[in-house]
């Protein structure tokens, strides 16, 4: 860890933030988990390996950047932030995701590319006030069943996986409007499809692996 950190929070209009990204951090300093008013954490581009039991203790906490780290999993502890409305842990070896994720009921924004994920758990369905879900480059070959309940997804990425198709529960997601799933094995969509009728951008490889009548009405949608 590097030699001297300055742990001393910003507070902006009485809220708590605490940036302690590019500091060279291979753990996060236990003293910060005494700060029990964070509302903010970024640990983002540093060489952490893992998150250590003390960061339940921040319950106030409502955006956590991890991302650009060497993490291999998210801890058990992390999913007890019940506040927690943003988690971005883009771009670490994270393989899986706990069921207990369902925990965070009051996220809006999860993003996890670039990791190892081979499957995501179906408990990531229960959050119900996920507006963005960014599973883009890792190892999957399946969108969880229970992909109707994000009834307030905006975006939804997942590409550069090996996903073979996209599942219906999907098209009736009535306020998506990005969906990119270019680089995966796709051969068509769901029927019900032109349901999603907010849905801006549609991101799909070249068009000549999937197939078009099962995308009839939204090429125009393709960027």
């Amino acid at each position: 860890m590097a030699a001297r950190v300055n742990l001393q929070p910003q507070s902006v209009d009485g809220h708590f933030f605490l940036d302690l990204s590019n500091k060279g951090l291979t753990s996060i300093p236990e003293e910060v988990f005494d700060i029990t008013d964070l509302v903010f954490l970024n640990v983002s581009n540093n060489k952490i390996t893992f998150l250590p039991s003390g960061i339940e203790k921040l319950q106030k906490l409502r955006g956590l950047l991890i991302y650009n780290n060497e993490l291999s999993e998210i801890p058990q502890e992390l999913c007890s932030l019940s506040n927690l409305e943003v988690l971005n842990a883009n771009n670490n070896r994270i393989s899986t995701i706990p069921a207990s994720v369902e925990k965070l009921q009051k996220l809006r924004k999860l993003h996890i590319d670039e990791n190892d994920l081979t499957e995501i758990p179906k408990e990531v369905c229960s959050l119900s006030n996920l507006e963005l879900l960014g599973v883009a480059k890792n190892k999957l070959t399946t969108l969880p069943p229970g992909m109707e309940n994000l009834q307030k997804l905006i975006e939804l990425f997942i590409y550069d996986n090996q996903v073979t198709e996209i599942p219906h529960g999907v098209c009736s997601l009535s306020k998506l409007e990005v969906l990119n799933a270019n680089n995966n094995r796709l051969s068509n969509l769901p029927s019900g499809v032109e349901k999603l009728q907010k849905l801006r951008k549609l991101f799909l490889d070249a068009g000549k692996s999937v197939d078009r009548a099962s995308t009839r009405g939204l090429f125009s949608l393709q960027s």
